[in-house]
């Protein structure tokens, strides 16, 4: 059974209502929206307004040149009327001249006061009868019937016989009554004629003039109109430009320039206009879009932490409008993180960098601004309180970075270098140090400093720094003079083969400054690879050891060998070529790299190296023992000679453990068959366990510090002496 239900007052009201709407929809029409859409569209386009009003003004153009040419053709036909009536106005009024000569000499002729005055009276008869008729004739002449009905009165037909009658009297005797009588009889009619023809001609002449003169008003009137309407039409364009298009546009402006300023907060405001809104959804979306390169600009992708460029700007604004007194600049690198990248891989050292920045801002708190400029280096930025000490700060941060970093799968511990220089605020309201580059100078030269005296520190900028900074820039300069004043020199280290044979040396570059004396190269080889002069150093070196060794044809020769000469083009044809010129067999040298080659990616230093040994040098790996990158050097590459870093004999003779890590080495090496070097030998009582360990020659000041090439001659005479007497 189907259920009903009752319906409520609201669904009768709005049924009501919906018939009533029903019914008042056919009772009326429904307005077309067309022509509002149009309006708007033409409203809201500020194109399509000033299209329409040029419109309206190109149209209002060619209707008033519609209009002028027509009310030119009126009023040329107007002007060519009144021309006409003008004319024959002239014509009427010369025929009336010619009549009244006519009764002037006609009326004397009638009543003559003396002889001679009929004589001449009769002559001007005559003329002006001639005068008349020609009169007549040009308004004959004219084509309209009036003027030619006009002329054609009998009056007029009576002229020939009334001239006649007046020159048939007696010169100087009067006519009679009755011919007087007639005679200004026809005086009269003639006249009265020409005051008619005149009257005519008149009142056509000032119709035409009215009608010209109507012609003139309308032509005026049509123009006025037309160009008032022009002139609407263009204040209107004109206020429209500056009340609704200039201040848009200046909003524009204003916030192009702002953008192209650098302020990307910039509000972007929308217009009622369609091509200025279209404009400024352009520039939100580049606004936008430049907000988010910005972002990417100063921001580290892999960290999401401020990088180098944020952190210049930081300190710009630091050093500019900052309102503290005091704040710290702090960087720091992670020490060895290469081997981390290594052993744990790129993704791991970059969650390790996340975690680090992170634990600096939880150590120097919100203030601090930290940043990381690229690898493994941070940068701080912090305010300075007045109980607080920059070196505090620093030597807390490295204490902290030393507690294990989780990474889920396991747990990393990494030690933290630091330099650190305060920036400070005189009474003046002047920064010291002035300029973020002086600010970051400072703090790398204490990071150098930190790494250069054991890692795992903070340091603190001191002058003395700066003063070894110049030192260094100074001999980066004189560098490249070096070679022109033959102030570098060759020195020669023996290398003692523990069977006895044959003898070696070591060639090691000396150089003596004019100002700083006795430059040690770990100071002048990191000079010339800064200033890029290790290329034509490491040429001299082996073009100067090379010719010494020709004096010395039962040595050997030991050379070092620059990770940039490896990378050389045409190294080894040069290097070869130095041989040949002296006389040397390659089988006569030991060519040195150290683990910093890393050759494991160094596909040209491998080749290069390859294409030495198959020429017949010996390649040796120096310092080995210093770094873990040596052993992935010995999977790598098959080295002839390790030399055995002096930090593993040091201790021993007094330490166990030192003992046994120096035995590992020896033994590692022997393993892969290559000889085995001690370095450092500087005692007698390392000889014996250094022999004991398996090495196969021992160089150090036991037996002798490097010599000058003129006494390395010598000093072999005098060991085979020493070794023949024992």
């Amino acid at each position: 059974m189907a259920t009903t239900t009752s319906p409520t007052p609201l669904s009768r009201a709005a049924a009501l209502l919906g018939a009533a709407s029903s019914v008042e929809a056919k009772r009326l029409k429904v307005p077309d929206l067309g022509g509002k859409r149009l309006l708007s569209a033409m409203v809201h386009s500020f194109e399509r307004r000033i299209t329409g009003a040029l419109l309206l003004i190109l149209i209002s153009m060619i209707s008033l040149q519609i209009v002028s040419q027509q009310r030119a053709v009126d009023l040329r036909s107007a002007s060519a009327s009144y021309r006409e009536s003008v004319a024959q106005a002239d014509h009427v009024r010369q025929l009336g001249d010619a009549v009244t000569q006519f009764r002037l000499a006609g009326a004397a002729l009638v009543q003559p006061r003396s002889e001679a005055e009929a004589i001449l009276k009769r002559d001007q008869l005559t003329d002006a009868a001639i005068a008349i008729a020609n009169g007549l004739n040009d308004i004959r002449a004219e084509g309209d019937p009036f003027y030619r009905a006009a002329s054609n009165q009998p009056v007029f037909g009576q002229l020939e016989a009334a001239v006649s009658t007046l020159l048939e009297g007696a010169p100087g005797k009067a006519f009679g009554p009755h011919r007087r009588t007639a005679m200004e009889r026809f005086h009269v009619r003639l006249a009265r004629a020409v005051s008619e023809i005149e009257a005519a001609v008149n009142a056509r002449r000032d119709r035409n003039f009215a009608s010209l003169d109507r012609a003139v008003d309308s032509w005026n009137m049509m123009v006025g109109l037309a160009g008032l309407c022009i002139i609407i039409l263009a204040a209107g364009i004109c206020f429209d430009l500056m009340r609704n298009v200039l201040p848009a546009l200046r909003r524009m402006h204003d916030a192009l320039r702002r953008l192209a300023a650098g302020d990307l907060e910039v509000a972007i405001e929308r217009s009622p206009l369609r091509e200025i809104s279209e404009l400024s959804d352009a520039l939100e979306t580049f606004r936008q879009n430049a907000h988010a390169v910005q972002s990417l600009a100063y921001t580290d992708p892999a960290t999401g932490l401020p990088n180098r460029r944020a952190f210049v700007d930081k300190l710009v604004k630091m050093l500019g409008s900052s309102p503290a007194d005091r704040f710290v600049v702090m960087l720091g690198d992670v020490d060895r993180f290469k081997y981390v990248n290594d052993d744990y891989g790129h993704p791991a050292g970059d969650r390790l960098i996340s975690l680090i920045g992170e634990r600096m801002t939880q150590v120097l708190g919100p203030n601090a601004f930290v940043a990381r400029l690229g690898g493994d280096e941070f940068a701080v930025c912090r305010a300075l309180g007045e109980a607080e000490n920059a070196a505090t700060l620093a030597s807390d941060l490295v204490a902290a970075m030393r507690l294990p970093f989780s990474l889920g799968c396991c747990q990393i511990a990494i030690t933290l270098s630091l330099g650190h220089v305060a920036a400070e605020r005189d009474a003046a309201g002047h920064w010291s140090p002035a300029t973020e580059n002086e600010l970051l100078l400072r703090a790398d030269l204490a990071l150098y400093a930190s790494k250069h005296t054991g890692r795992n520190r903070a340091t603190a900028f001191g002058s003395e720094l700066l003063v070894e900074h110049e030192i260094e820039r100074a001999l980066e300069r004189d560098l490249g003079e070096a070679f022109e004043r033959e102030e570098l020199r060759m020195v020669y280290q023996p290398i003692h083969a523990v069977n006895g044979s044959p003898d070696e040396v070591e060639a090691l570059v000396r150089w003596n400054h004019p100002r700083h004396g006795d430059v040690p190269p770990s100071r002048f080889i990191p000079a010339a690879e800064r200033s890029g002069l290790m290329v034509p150093l490491g040429r001299w070196i082996y073009e100067r050891a090379l010719s010494d060794l020709r004096q010395w044809p039962d040595l050997e020769l030991s050379i070092n060998l620059s990770p940039l000469q490896l990378q050389q083009e045409g190294f080894v044809a040069a290097f070869l070529s130095c041989c040949a010129r002296n006389g040397i067999d390659p089988h006569r040298l030991y060519l040195e790299v150290t683990e910093s080659v890393s050759i494991e990616r160094n596909q040209r230093a491998v080749i290069t190296l390859e294409l030495l040994r198959q020429a017949g040098c010996k390649i040796a790996l120096d310092d080995f023992g210093t770094g873990y990158s040596s052993l992935c050097l010995l999977r790598t590459f098959q080295f002839d000679r390790l030399k055995l870093d002096r930090e593993l004999i040091g201790n021993l003779e007094s330490d166990p453990t030192s003992r046994a890590v120096f035995d590992a080495a020896v033994t590692m090496a022997l393993r892969i068959g290559a000889e085995v070097v001690a370095e450092g030998v500087s005692e007698l009582s390392l000889v014996e366990p250094v022999r004991l360990a398996g090495c196969t020659h021992l160089q150090g000041y036991h037996y002798s510090r490097p010599v000058e090439a003129s006494e390395v001659t010598l000093y072999y005479a005098r060991a085979k002496a020493e070794r023949a007497a024992a």
